[in-house]
């Protein structure tokens, strides 16, 4: 099954983004997450570019809002038609806003459009090569001197260290097994662990990362590094289970990570 039609049966109209998404249920987490990417935005505006940003993969717009509410003239991708639809109906009386179906994730029906800033939030992890997105669509988007953030994305798995990992899962598991649909849950959670995958299940290949480690936040901080003049990485814990985000916080275990990169070469 090709990839835009497991995004669009993975994220269906009536797909609850926040249930499921730690940076949108946990509301210090999306507040710390919303302030980088607004203080971002600010610190492209105050080098002189024009307040215009593009959203990959926006979802059903968590991040759109405050975005438009400070000013700047937002264009939102996705591969899911549902959520491009969602989007467009939510903020068509906005005039600053432009919803965009990519059906394959490449951006070229942006044409030759570039933007001052690209946001990318809890999208890499979904991209099968997300450096060669990086290399490519990302670059070729976004304008000199343009800045790129990327947010909520699971550290690669060999340097969490074991015991990280192992409350990542756990802690995923105990979450997943409060939301209804044991069998398919356990069923997932069990070609997990065997590391055995089901090319036609949305739950298997939309979330990449877990066929693939995590992503590479090493290698994405090295090509950043080669384009930009400012490349800043945060880690952090993140896990949907409210009573596990509050102890892995204290823990001080991070297991996702986000990327700041400003004034681009």
């Amino acid at each position: 099954m090709e990839t835009q039609s497991l995004q669009e049966l993975g994220y269906p109209e009536d797909r609850n983004y926040r249930a499921g998404s730690p940076h949108l249920l946990h509301w210090h987490l999306y507040d710390r997450l919303t302030a980088m990417l607004l203080e971002t935005l600010s610190q492209v505006v105050d080098a002189g570019l024009p307040p215009t940003v593009i959203e990959v993969g926006a979802g059903h717009g968590a991040l759109t809002e405050p975005v438009l509410a400070a000013g700047a003239r937002v264009t939102a991708t996705d591969m899911s038609r549902p959520s491009v639809e969602r989007l467009a109906n939510r903020y068509h009386t906005n005039v600053a806003f432009q919803a965009v179906f990519d059906p394959d994730g490449s951006l070229a029906v942006l044409g030759d459009q570039r933007f001052s800033l690209v946001v990318c939030s809890s999208v890499l992890h979904h991209i099968p090569d997300y450096i060669g997105f990086l290399e490519g669509p990302m670059l070729d988007h976004l304008g000199r001197g343009g800045a790129f953030i990327s947010l909520q994305d699971p550290l690669w798995y060999p340097s969490v260290g074991p015991l990280t990992h192992r409350l990542d899962r756990g802690s995923y598991l105990l979450w997943r097994m409060r939301q209804g649909s044991y069998r398919q849950g356990i069923a997932t959670f069990g070609r997990r662990l065997r590391r055995v995958y089901d090319e036609t299940n949305p739950a298997d290949m939309v979330e990449y990362h877990v066929v693939r480690q995590g992503v590479d936040h090493q290698a994405i901080e090295r090509l950043l590094t080669a384009h930009f003049e400012e490349v800043e990485l945060q880690t952090y814990w993140s896990t949907v289970s409210s009573p596990l985000q509050w102890i892995g916080d204290r823990l001080g275990r991070p297991n996702t990570f986000a990327f700041r990169a400003t004034r681009r070469r």
